[in-house]
Formats: C-alpha cells, sequence, structure tokens
C-alpha cells in the first residue's frame, strides 16, 4: 500500500484541471460530503452513538482541502493517494479537536 508522500509535488483539489478533478471525485467514492455520502458513513456512529458528522460541506470544499500527487508537470499522476483535511461543517467543535483523517484511498 501506497502512502502520501509530502516530499513529492502536490496540489489541492480545486487547483487541478476540470477533467482532473472529475476523474478524482469519480475515483475517491470514500469522501464524506454534503454533494457525497459513502457507503461506510450510512448507519455508521460516532463518539456518543450519533450519526458520523459530515467532513466536508460539499466536494468543492473537499476539493480545496484535499491534497492530491501531481507530476513535475503539475499534471495529476495517481489517484491512488491524496491527503484531506476536514472542515467539519456541521460540527465546529471539532475543528478545535484537530481531527484529521489520515490518508483516503480511491476505490480501484
Amino acid at each position: 500500500m501506497k502512502h502520501f508522500d509530502y516530499e513529492k509535488p502536490s496540489k489541492l483539489g480545486h487547483e487541478l484541471t476540470a477533467v482532473e478533478q472529475k476523474e478524482v471525485l469519480s475515483m475517491y467514492v470514500n469522501r464524506y460530503t454534503g454533494d457525497h455520502i459513502p457507503q461506510w458513513a450510512k448507519g455508521t456512529t460516532w463518539k456518543d452513538g450519533n450519526p458520523y458528522p459530515v467532513q466536508f460541506l460539499n466536494d468543492a470544499d473537499w476539493l480545496r482541502h484535499t491534497l492530491f500527487q501531481v507530476g513535475k508537470n503539475g499534471r495529476l499522476t495517481d489517484c491512488g493517494e491524496c491527503h484531506s483535511t476536514p472542515t467539519w461543517p456541521h460540527n465546529p467543535e471539532l475543528r478545535k479537536e484537530k481531527v484529521t483523517l489520515g490518508k483516503e484511498e480511491a476505490s480501484k
């Protein structure tokens, strides 16, 4: 299993081309946004038994807060890796706890 390499070039999702954005949105089926509820979040409870909180307001918010590996030419190189920092739009108290995700893997 590969891990996100912070030593390699990367871009935030909103900096990718429209085609690349469409590609990552179709590949990363585990993101939890107001636009996309992944299968793992359906029926899942968190901490106090409440539903797992939405991690990003919408897909645009996810793109703004997710790094993707790019080549030296600045183009997306591998959809197998990303690093997201949730914004917890409906749970600001989680931002204070600095709850972050490790990495996500695209569904292949």
